[in-house]
């Protein structure tokens, strides 16, 4: 089945040869089988979106990023209440990324560390378009790409073996409940030696690993979506409010409340000067 639209489009943008489509599903759309003529990158602004391909699942929150390849079969569905940012990518420019990458575009969901970034400056270029948005946006993808096969490289190079599946575990689940004790136990290591190998490997600890991902989502979705700083707290896998205001005025220098309001100042400025 050819792709047929889903949801209501809140709003559309040609910048350069990209076409940014953000849709709304007010209630749960399950989009059958069908495939994309182009190279697509869905990032998820809030709700869930779930993705069937190849007889596999795959389940993106807020703040994913996921990209599909052109004439993949698939099946989505979107959760009600979700809101996404579509972005069509050229066959032109999949085609000269397989071939300086060596490799294709089916790369499923972008790394956290690298989706966070990529996705707020989407979302800018979205709404607040510039004469340089094309050149942004262009150089945007090849970043994103490329940052994220890099460290794909580079996790599979890393020693021990089970530190590969702890770094995408980490990944897919840092917002959370888990005990130390729980992870040693399913990678089959010592808690100490699986402490002192995470910080030989990644130069922190992993308790201040996760804690980043944690913050690092918080400012993502704060930028991406209209949800309360209490909803995004809980999404990101904090305790409560507070406890997520005290540790991102520590590691951002201003609470999600201001850092909200600042941003939202900032965006009418902006519309106004354009």
């Amino acid at each position: 089945m050819r792709d047929l639209p889903a949801g209501t489009v809140l709003g559309f943008r040609n910048i350069g040869s990209f076409l940014l489509v953000e849709h709304e599903y007010p209630t749960t759309v399950t989009k059958e089988r069908h495939w994309h003529s182009w190279l697509h990158l869905a990032v998820v602004q809030q709700g869930s979106y779930s993705r069937v391909s190849r007889s596999r699942r795959y389940d993106f929150r807020p703040g994913s990023l996921a990209f599909l390849e052109s004439n993949e079969s698939h099946t989505d569905i979107y959760a009600g209440g979700s809101k996404c940012l579509h972005v069509v990518i050229p066959c032109e420019l999949e085609r000269r990324l397989s071939h300086d990458f060596r490799t294709g575009i089916a790369l499923g969901e972008v790394l956290h560390q690298v989706a966070a970034p990529a996705a707020i400056t989407l979302q800018q270029e979205f709404l607040l378009p510039s004469g340089s948005s094309p050149l942004i946006v262009e150089t945007l993808m090849f970043d994103l790409i490329s940052r994220h096969l890099r460290i794909i490289c580079e996790r599979s190079r890393l020693r021990p073996e089970w530190m590969r599946w702890l770094m995408e575990y980490l990944n897919d689940t840092f917002e959370q409940d888990w005990t130390l004790e729980k992870i040693a136990a399913d990678l089959g290591v010592h808690p100490v030696h699986l402490c002192r190998t995470f910080s030989e490997n990644q130069n922190c600890t992993l308790g201040a690993y996760i804690r980043e991902l944690r913050l690092t989502r918080g400012w993502q979705l704060l930028a991406l979506s209209s949800e309360t700083v209490a909803n995004v707290a809980m999404q990101c896998g904090f305790a409560d409010q507070s406890h997520f205001t005290r540790l991102f005025k520590s590691r951002f220098g201003i609470t999600p409340g201001a850092f909200r309001q600042a941003a939202a100042v900032r965006t009418l400025d902006q519309r106004t000067q354009r």
